[in-house]
């Protein structure tokens, strides 16, 4: 069984007013951690999904990069996974997470590939407090003709996706951090240890 890493990193960080991806947190940029979460379980190929103005910026140290073009920039995680996915379709599992996520854990990332045994499942979602944590999860290849459906369509809700799949959840508790992402620079306050 093979995994594949993708860390979604083009978004326009419009709500924090530059690339939030290299804001550092302890001496490390955002994205670093997801990236080092995945590595410390043997995850490879890690791939950085992003825009072709961001390639340069990035360590290009044992990471794989899918470029969105152009006209498909800023349309979406749903859109930026599927372009991964479609790019990279010789893996059983991509797992995926955000760019944004400073308190993201190796043992997170070993606690939900865990889940991987359960074999008539499309997509191993965490959930939070009733809320599905769909940049933290892991999607089986099957998944890439229903995103291709919902995205030829023109249509971006990761939930249409739900809809069409099988979903296994994880719960996980209220107080868990990971889940954290930063969206505005204030957010700092409330996560910073």
């Amino acid at each position: 069984m093979k995994i594949a890493g993708v860390v979604l990193a083009g978004g326009k960080s419009s709500r924090y007013g530059k690339p939030k991806m290299f804001e550092t947190y302890k001496n490390k940029f955002l994205y670093e951690y997801s990236v080092e979460a995945l590595k410390e379980n043997s995850i490879s190929p890690i791939i950085i999904s992003t825009n072709e103005k961001l390639v340069p910026y990035f360590s290009k140290k044992d990471l794989d990069f899918v470029i969105e073009g152009e006209a498909d920039e800023y349309q979406g995680p749903l859109y930026a996974m599927y372009n991964a996915f479609s790019k990279r379709s010789n893996t059983d599992w991509y797992f995926v997470l955000a760019c944004d996520t400073p308190f993201i854990t190796a043992d997170f990332v070993k606690k939900m590939i865990a889940k991987v045994k359960h074999t008539n499942v499309d997509a191993i979602v965490p959930v939070q407090s009733d809320k599905l944590q769909p940049l933290f999860a892991l999607y089986h290849r099957n998944c890439i003709g229903k995103m291709k459906e919902i995205v030829d369509k023109n249509n971006r809700k990761l939930q249409l996706l739900f809809d069409e799949v099988n979903l296994f959840t994880v719960p996980f508790s209220k107080d868990e951090l990971i889940f954290k992402n930063i969206n505005r620079p204030e957010d700092w306050q409330n996560g910073q240890e």
